[in-house]
């Protein structure tokens, strides 16, 4: 945990600010592009954490940069959008999250966003990345919004798309056109859209979708018909308590020992259902890396090295994540015997 500074804050449009934070004496802090920022408050003597999505890219030294949407009844979005001023301190946990460019970028040759509102978040650190370290790809957004006045980041893309003619290209979606054909995004426009800018076969685009869960499940659906494969979607939930999670219950419900290492040290305790890995962890004093709480936003993200983890949900790991070992310590349950994770 680390105390940070707000250093400016800009309005994007009405109701959305983005926040720039520095460490003690400026220091800068760390992150990827496509991360978010997990904060701790403090609400009647209980910790409460919320994560907001990161729009700067780190490629341009660029300090940590978080964009927030108000939210009517958002306690915290209300707080830093209404009352939070230059100056003002937070505390974090840092910079986290799995919406990030792969390791490896060689077998893509284009990489294809939607986003949809606030959505647009983690799209542009990323779009900010790949066009600046990644010149020869080619990079697609597909963009749903109200209205041109309700875009946010709309002169910062424009200035983008003048920078970079040859590689980046943009639809902006406007609810309100007048042309219905291309107002809102659905499964009738959106093949439209992939044989319009969609130039490489697709084994060799990579996709990421951001914005509301209807938005989201449509738009991957679609792509799934569209025969992207599934391991080539990447998705990202920016509001992860805008729905329930259907609770299920794992295969083995016995009490087994789980062995963590984090932070250089080494602690075993025993994880009896139904408490998750992490709801045991903190029992026992241990505080790992957290956000959610419900397997939606990454910040819990661990790996097994021995045993078997159950995850009662999982909405960020890929497959190829979960054969690596990854898990999600918020939504896993040691099965068959004892485990060890590297957190």
């Amino acid at each position: 945990m680390q105390t940070v500074t707000i250093t400016s804050i800009r309005e994007e449009i009405p109701g959305v600010k983005t926040f720039t934070i520095a460490g003690e004496d400026g220091a800068p802090i760390p992150y990827t592009a496509g991360q978010f920022v997990t904060f701790v408050f403090n609400h009647h003597d209980k910790e409460e954490r919320r994560s907001f999505s990161i729009s700067t890219s780190p490629v341009h030294d660029e300090s940590l940069s978080f964009t927030v949407k108000r939210i009517d009844n958002g306690a915290y979005s209300r707080l830093l959008t209404d009352r939070a001023a230059v100056g003002d301190k937070l505390y974090t946990s840092g910079a986290a999250g799995l919406f990030t460019l792969p390791a490896d970028t060689s077998r893509y040759r284009q990489f294809l966003f939607f986003a949809a509102g606030i959505g647009i978040t983690p799209i542009i650190s990323l779009i900010k990345t790949i066009l600046h370290t990644l010149p020869q790809k080619q990079v697609t957004l597909i963009y749903s919004n109200r209205s041109k006045e309700e875009t946010v980041f709309y002169e910062e893309l424009q200035r983008l798309l003048q920078k970079f003619p040859e590689n980046f290209k943009v639809e902006f979606l406007y609810s309100t056109s007048f042309n219905l054909s291309r107002a809102r995004l659905n499964k009738a426009l959106l093949p439209v859209l992939l044989r319009e800018y969609l130039v490489v076969p697709n084994d060799e685009v990579l996709v990421y979708v951001c914005g509301p869960f209807a938005y989201m499940r449509m738009v991957i659906w679609s792509l799934e018909e569209a025969g992207i494969p599934d391991d080539q979607i990447r998705k990202e939930n920016f509001n992860t308590n805008d729905r329930q999670v259907h609770k299920v219950e794992p295969p083995d419900k016995g009490t087994h020992v789980a062995t963590i290492k984090y932070n250089g040290g080494t602690y075993s305790f025993p994880v009896a259902y139904p408490d998750t890995i992490l709801q045991a962890a903190k029992k026992n004093g241990l505080t790992l890396p957290y956000s959610c709480e419900v397997g939606r936003c990454g910040s819990c993200a661990a790996r097994c090295t021995a045993g078997q983890v159950w995850l009662s949900y999982n909405e960020v790991l890929m497959d190829t994540d979960l054969k690596l070992g990854s898990i999600l310590t918020c939504v896993g349950h040691p099965v068959n015997g004892d485990v060890t994770i590297e957190a």
